[in-house]
């Protein structure tokens, strides 16, 4: 762990978390360490904290069956936390640390159990800021079989075995189970994998005296009963929101969690199926899914490596995550021109983590996705409904992923809107039907859907230090010259910061007709955001500015990025805390708040408020970029301005 982790940052691949996969356990028993391989992981953990890294450790949720040394099992027992058979026994499995028990998280009692082994395990064993709930859905090992698969490993061939019942055996058989038959070579039933479905849970009836459930009623909400407890534990341990990454999830799991998408392969079929679940899991009100990058079983090549991760940038969960017994396939891993093409998509990603926060404030708050299909933005479009190897990040930015070996070009359909290449800012010249983008293996294609206005940060090694960069606002304009965008912001961590109205959240607006930006504060709750500057702005669509400016009396050129038609203002240091309107003028032109054109622009309702004077930001031969600060007189409006090259600042 200690070295994949230094390769990787003296790689310069952003960490934001490390994970700890069952290895860390002692014989794979939860609230464990083993105390050979992972002596000192408390003190390592604490290292990474300081340097920015999150820690999540994996638990799983059973208990050996050890009653007389392994306090989670004895204290299970002794609190009533187990699912039973129904004459009250203890229902018995087979797991990854031999023949186990399984929680009942449908009973109050278990959640108190819960939460006890976890604030005793990180209080006195390690500390940890989320957790990774896996064999939640809850997977067992040899369920109706004679041994389970790892018997010579826990040495006990010990397996549940569930009599037959309608609820193990219904009359109508799922896909799921009948297509079990050959491989087992038997009649495959429901409980194969799992628990016996007459299993009984749930608190106790008060009318009838009987558990609430049998296992059958709520299989399916096994993880989910996982999932809220454990958040409520580990939120009142760490005081902060947390994370949960569980395995098994249900319509709703996503108020409280993330979800990965289970153990997939390294083969480029599974690539593209992880796009699919990308949409179907926002869809299910999940947004933060990812898959494996990479393949988390069998061995990818370090072109299928390169291509998943250039890809998996843009998953809202991004993480590289494979088998303990096979070659490892982190960024770091691979050969340094592999590394560097993964490097750069991932600061790509960093960049943008602004717009995907802000994605996740309105997912929080309106129930929208963060990555969507192309016909949600197009659903009169009949094409888009068969595209699922192209996906939006919100509404503007499309990725068209590499998913098959060799290519160096993607077929891509392009909507009818106006459409940018973000690498380099030309325009897409087709709409409503396909065109060839190249795609040599340093590049994953990316489109910026005119209109938007996309507010990004500086990357860095981590969010720790990348939240202290500079931001900029990528200004991508539709056929009419306008965009518009938002940023949601907060400290990341304090829980419930839009219930308490902590955070920031401002408007940006571009008009070309009006050669003005505004950039309106909404909500400025958020104390750190005075700290951080507005430093510049990237234009996509833009033409006729001036090849200068002067900000504050020093020159600045807008610059035409090299090899591009993108133009850049860079060195603005605007505090994102304050409301500005910047104003492109013609040499000599006058602005009136009688003038139909500033009437359009709305440029009486920015002034409100005070400081008591406005300046220049930057006067050249052809144009003026004014920054207009809002005035709190009503009578300010009435007044008229020309701007000539002499004027450095009006009172």
């Amino acid at each position: 762990m200690q070295t994949v982790n230094q390769r990787n940052r003296d790689a310069g691949v952003p960490i934001d978390v490390q994970y700890a996969d069952i290895d860390y356990m002692d014989a794979n028993k939860i609230f464990t360490i083993d105390p050979v391989n992972y002596r000192g992981l408390r003190e390592y953990f604490l290292q990474l904290n300081t340097n920015g890294i999150r820690i999540i450790i994996m638990l799983d949720p059973f208990t050996i069956d050890d009653q007389k040394y392994y306090t989670p099992t004895i204290e299970g027992i002794k609190q009533d936390v187990f699912i039973k058979w129904e004459n009250g026994s203890l229902m018995k499995g087979a797991c990854w640390p031999g023949e186990v028990f399984s929680p009942d998280f449908f009973t109050n009692r278990t959640h108190i159990w819960w939460a006890q082994m976890i604030t005793d395990f990180r209080r006195v064993n390690l500390t940890f800021d989320g957790v990774w709930l896996d064999m939640n859905e809850p997977a067992m090992f040899g369920t109706n079989e004679d041994a389970p698969w790892n018997w010579n490993i826990t040495r006990s061939n010990h397996t549940l075995k569930c009599p037959l019942s309608t609820w193990d055996d219904p009359p109508y058989r799922t896909k799921a189970v009948f297509r079990y038959d050959e491989s087992v070579n038997r009649t495959s039933r429901l409980s194969d994998h799992t628990l016996c479905m007459s299993a009984i849970q749930g608190e106790i009836d008060s009318e009838t005296g009987k558990a609430m459930y049998r296992h059958y009623d709520v299989h399916s909400l096994y993880g989910w009963s996982q999932t809220k407890p454990t958040l409520d534990i580990i939120r009142s341990l760490t005081g902060q929101r947390s994370l949960l990454l569980p395995r098994s999830t249900f319509v709703g799991s996503g108020q409280w969690s993330a979800h990965w998408l289970g153990d997939n392969a390294a083969l480029w079929s599974e690539m593209k199926l992880s796009l699919i679940g990308l949409v179907e899991f926002n869809w299910f009100g999940i947004p933060m899914v990812g898959a494996d990058i990479c393949g988390f079983d069998q061995i990818p090549t370090q072109e299928m490596c390169t291509r998943w991760q250039q890809v998996g940038a843009f998953y809202p969960l991004a993480r590289n995550h494979n088998i303990w017994k096979l070659p490892d396939q982190d960024p770091g891993a691979w050969e340094p021109s592999a590394t560097a093409i993964m490097v750069s998509a991932l600061r790509i990603r960093y960049t943008l983590l602004p717009h995907y926060y802000t994605l996740f404030y309105k997912a929080h708050t309106q129930g929208s996705t963060v990555i969507r299909p192309l016909f949600h933005e197009y659903p009169t479009d009949k094409i888009t409904l068969d595209i699922y190897l192209q996906f939006l990040v919100g509404s503007h930015i499309m990725i068209a992923p590499v998913t098959d070996d060799g290519a160096r070009e993607v077929q891509v359909y392009i909507p009818a809107s106006k459409w940018y290449d973000y690498y380099t800012g030309v325009p897409v010249t087709v709409q409503a039907q396909y065109t060839t983008l190249q795609a040599p293996l340093t590049t994953i294609p990316i489109l910026l859907r005119g209109g938007i206005i996309i507010p990004t940060q500086l990357y860095a090694n981590n969010t720790k230090y990348s939240r202290m960069n500079p931001f900029n606002l990528i200004i991508v304009l539709d056929s009419n010259g306008n965009a518009e965008g938002d940023l949601f912001y907060d400290d990341g961590e304090t829980i419930d910061t839009i219930e308490t109205n902590a955070y920031f959240y401002a408007i940006y607006k571009w008009s070309s007709q009006c050669r003005q930006l505004k950039i309106e504060i909404i909500k400025n709750n958020y104390a750190q955001m005075s700290n951080l500057i507005l430093n510049s702005l990237t234009f996509y669509g833009l033409s006729g500015v001036s090849s200068n400016i002067i900000v504050n009396g020093k020159q600045m050129p807008v610059i035409q990025k090299s090899q591009t038609q993108i133009m850049e203002v860079i060195g603005l240091g605007l505090s994102m805390s304050k409301n500005y309107t910047l104003m492109w003028l013609q040499q000599n032109e006058t602005w009136s708040s009688n003038d139909q054109n500033n009437a359009a622009c709305n440029w009486k309702s920015t002034y409100t408020t005070s400081p008591t004077r406005n300046r220049v930001l930057s006067v050249d031969s052809e144009y003026h970029v004014f920054l207009a600060y809002t005035l709190s007189s009503n009578n300010y409006t009435d007044n008229t301005y020309r701007f000539t090259r002499s004027v450095h600042g009006l009172l």
